[in-house]
């Protein structure tokens, strides 16, 4: 797709430019699956290895860098009903990201994938939450800009398991597993794992209760 084309269709306003974007970025995107809408100004990197499933909704502003990422698996794999918020930034690489289906990220989240990152199905992260190691991270949030790592690493996976929450302006480090049906309170930061349906808050993040 010529340069010129790329920059109109992510301008393009209203209802003419999401059809568009719908019809024509398939083309680009290593899957996209049916259904998908994505906003203005929406930056894709390396968009070859960035992987839409049906009904993804990507909102204004929103980044998805794929690096350098090459072969057979996209670095980033959005399930089917995934929603990502206005200037929210998904950077793979080393690692790959992948988001579950039915998962909802809010705006000016930051996830970057040095290790794996792993969001399991239905989970919710309200705003300006940050996953995984992120130099200077309020500006990195603020600025788009975080410093990415780029070649091999030995960072280890981070896992969020299946319907967990995660609480506004929380933090998850390199290397944490939390289990399924997790909440997590604002302004967190979780350095050590967490029992499934743990209810955990403060910085670092201790466990409060479980949930039923």
């Amino acid at each position: 797709m010529p340069t010129w084309v790329y920059r109109f269709l992510r301008w393009c306003p209203g209802i003419l430019g999401l059809l568009l974007r719908q019809r024509l970025y398939p083309c680009l995107l290593g899957h996209c699956g049916r259904g998908v809408l994505i906003g203005r100004h929406v930056d894709l990197i390396n968009p070859g290895g960035i992987s839409l499933g049906d009904k993804v909704i990507v909102n204004d502003g929103a980044r998805l860098d794929a690096g350098s990422h090459s072969g057979p698996d996209t670095a980033i794999d959005v399930a089917d009903g995934a929603f990502i918020g206005a200037d929210t930034l998904l950077a793979a690489g080393p690692g790959r990201l992948i988001v579950g289906e039915g998962s909802n990220i809010g705006s000016r989240c930051t996830i970057v994938a040095a290790g794996d990152v792993v969001l399991g199905h239905h989970s919710l992260l309200a705003g300006y939450c940050m996953i995984g190691d992120i130099p200077e991270a309020p500006a990195a949030t603020a600025g788009h800009d975080p410093q990415i790592p780029t070649g091999p690493t030995d960072k280890p996976t981070i896992i969020i398991g299946p319907g967990c929450w995660l609480g506004l302006r929380s933090q998850v480090t390199a290397g944490v597993r939390i289990g399924q049906g997790v909440i997590v309170g604002a302004h967190a930061l979780v350095t050590e794992p967490l029992p499934e349906f743990a209810i955990a808050v403060g910085r670092p993040a201790t466990i409060k209760r479980m949930r039923p």
